[in-house]
């Protein structure tokens, strides 16, 4: 698995649609913010303005699309959602491997390009 995620490799990623938006937010979230995994995928719907950060260094316009995709008309529960549950750790683990990269990688790439 790589340690860094080249931007285009993710740009290829987060224009996938056979992949869920839930985890496609996640992964453009970690890369464009400085919360962790866990912290991120915690957030309830409600609490959503946590990861929209101060106007000096706002979310990127895709950043924004995806979040409004994946909150849609929900005003409560969890932000990063598989039907009713929250996304689990190991889902999240998974989909990141099953597209060749660790999740922390989204993250770190992301500090690096930033």
């Amino acid at each position: 698995m790589a340690d860094s995620i080249p931007f285009d490799r993710l740009e290829r990623l987060l224009d996938d649609e056979s992949i869920p938006v839930v985890h496609r937010a996640l992964w453009l979230l970690l890369w464009e913010s400085d919360v962790r995994v866990l912290d991120l995928l915690a957030i309830d719907v409600a609490e959503v303005a946590r990861i929209r950060p101060a106007p000096e260094r706002p979310l990127g316009k895709r950043a924004d699309g995806l979040l409004d995709r994946l909150i849609g008309d929900r005003v409560a529960g969890p932000l990063f959602a598989v039907g009713p549950r929250a996304l689990s750790w190991d889902e999240a683990v998974r989909a990141a491997r099953a597209h060749g990269h660790a999740v922390h990688a989204f993250r770190t790439s992301g500090r690096q390009h930033r």
